[in-house]
């Protein structure tokens, strides 16, 4: 058999080519939608944090009808109860600490639960609180994902929380049965001068937007596999014509 006839045929290498090709730059186009979307939920995250601020009546009706309520900025009179004060283990300046979640009564007759901030361990046991009616600014989270794959189990009688569990927080913070539930956390937000603990942190949209660097990657592979397929290619022609 001649060296020739040996030669593989052009159009199956051709057709993969194409197929890899088309299958590539599907995926690129699908991460630069993906990249619009995320830019475009981000931006609404920043409107909904800039807005002038509700009270929990008009935020709990706003979600009812189907508006995405995180980050909108709430502000309401409400009393704290420390007595059902809840922890979640967190960190503080690179060591161990605790996010202080308080269960309050507002004064239109919600349950809520507060994010009250951070502290470091060794300030457990002295932090403030505030007692009567006090003035709570902050924004909505919701914390849909709810429990991540290696998070242990809440522990509410020993008071040890590692995920956002709003239902059963309400449920341990001992607040009357009676008051309207709120669906949300509020994360207060940090004061002009946050001296005492605990202390809450500026809230930030924790949301990876990586998908510029993907579109990239993959019309990348795109544009390398047609390079290295069509040197190949051209390579075979020529070794046919001599």
């Amino acid at each position: 058999m001649s060296a020739q006839a040996r030669q593989p045929r052009l159009w199956p290498i051709l057709l993969a080519t194409l197929i890899g090709t088309a299958i590539l730059v599907t995926l690129g186009v699908w991460q630069v939608q993906r990249l619009q979307w995320k830019e475009a939920l981000l931006a609404q995250l920043a409107a909904n944090a800039a807005a002038t601020p509700i009270d929990l009546a008009t935020a709990a009706a706003r979600a009812a009808a189907g508006e995405d309520m995180e980050f909108v900025r709430v502000s309401f009179p409400a009393t704290y109860r420390h007595e059902g004060m809840m922890k979640m283990l967190a960190t503080y300046q690179g060591g161990q600490g605790w996010t202080i979640i308080t269960p309050a009564t507002s004064s239109d007759g919600f349950a809520v639960i507060i994010d009250r901030g951070r502290i470091p361990d060794q300030q457990l046991d002295g932090f403030d609180k505030p007692g009567g009616l006090v003035q709570i600014d902050g924004v909505l989270r919701g914390y849909g994902r709810g429990r991540a794959m290696f998070d242990p189990d809440n522990d509410a009688r020993a008071n040890l929380w590692y995920w956002w569990d709003v239902p059963a927080m309400l449920a341990a913070g001992g607040l009357a049965p009676e008051l309207k539930p709120f669906p949300f956390v509020v994360q207060l937000l940090p004061a002009a001068a946050a001296a005492s603990f605990p202390r809450p942190e500026e809230p930030k949209a924790k949301l990876a937007n990586n998908h510029l660097g993907y579109a990239i990657t993959w019309f990348g592979l795109a544009a390398t596999l047609l390079a290295v397929a069509g040197v190949y290619l051209s390579g075979l022609r020529k070794t046919r014509r001599a």
